[in-house]
């Protein structure tokens, strides 16, 4: 199988920090690719204290660039601009590769000149709770490739322009045109996304390349997660407001709970009190402009954000 991008240079950039855990298999698996594996990966460190830099150092076609005051756009931005190849795959520290195929099988939808952006399957791993593997199949499915473009006047939102950067490759002189937003706490790969498809590129998600990711988040971790996640996509997309997350969120409940009935009817309680957190923190979010700074820096994830707004 010979990748669809042959003859144009990958660069894989990763944001790290604390990631000794992960990247020697991170690692191995990238350099395992079949039948090309990249020419250099690229790890934006965030002054970690553990033994990362030492790792990334270590290898060959591993460079470790240092970056002080962390933001998701930021990090990723610094990445591409310091990547050498025409081709950036974006990766998580915690994102691993399933087999020798997920590079190149992320690459084959570039063929397409007005693909601008793909996007990976992913499978949770083997200990994921209920809830998170659920998510994970309803908006990762296995099924057939889908294309995402701008069709009509209609303007975009989170689901005709969803991508996930968790395993996302992308061309490098469009994110150069069109970078990451560094103002947002988090979902800048749906703002890339959007911003791609409304220039007039297509995005697809590739199921055939596949990495293992998930989380168990404790209930706090959940709350704060939805609290940025939210309020970022109220940036992103202006009509998002609490009726389309009301409107969203029922509907996903819904099949989400049944699911929970039939197959894990005895993590109901937890359940309950894990719907319960998300529901809090998309209210939240939608009112978090009118709360008092020191507020809304304690129900964030990411208080560095509101920091530097002051």
């Amino acid at each position: 199988m010979k990748p669809a991008s042959a003859g144009q240079s990958v660069s894989v950039v990763i944001p790290v920090i604390n990631a000794e855990k992960y990247l020697p298999d991170l690692l191995k698996a990238i350099f395992s690719q079949k039948p090309t594996a990249p020419d250099e990966v690229i790890l934006v460190d965030s002054m970690s204290t553990d033994r990362t830099r030492a790792i990334g150092c270590s290898l060959p076609n591993v460079r470790v660039i240092p970056i002080e005051r962390f933001s998701h756009g930021g990090a990723r931005n610094l990445g591409v601009r310091e990547a050498r190849g025409q081709i950036v795959v974006l990766m998580t520290q915690d994102a691993l590769p399933r087999d020798a195929s997920w590079l190149a099988r992320l690459l084959e939808p570039f063929s397409d000149p007005d693909v601008a952006a793909t996007y990976s399957r992913q499978e949770p791993q083997a200990d994921a709770n209920p809830m998170e593997s659920y998510f994970l199949r309803t908006n990762f499915p296995p099924e057939l490739a889908v294309r995402r473009a701008k069709t009509g006047g209609a303007p975009l939102n989170l689901r005709t322009s969803f991508f996930s950067n968790v395993s996302a490759a992308l061309r490098r002189d469009l994110l150069l045109k069109f970078p990451f937003d560094e103002t947002l706490i988090m979902s800048e790969d749906q703002q890339v996304s959007r911003d791609l498809i409304r220039a007039g590129y297509a995005v697809v998600y590739q199921p055939s390349s596949v990495v293992l990711h998930s989380h168990n988040y404790t209930l706090p971790i959940v709350f704060r997660r939805y609290f940025d996640s939210v309020y970022s996509l109220t940036k992103i997309f202006p009509k998002h407001d609490i009726g389309v997350s009301a409107s969203m969120g029922m509907a996903y409940l819904w099949r989400e709970f049944r699911y929970m009935v039939k197959h894990h009817p005895a993590t109901l309680p937890y359940y309950f009190l894990y719907t319960a957190m998300k529901a809090a923190g998309t209210v939240a979010a939608h009112f978090a402009d009118t709360l008092p700074r020191s507020v809304v820096r304690r129900l964030s994830l990411h208080r560095y954000h509101w920091q530097e707004d002051l």
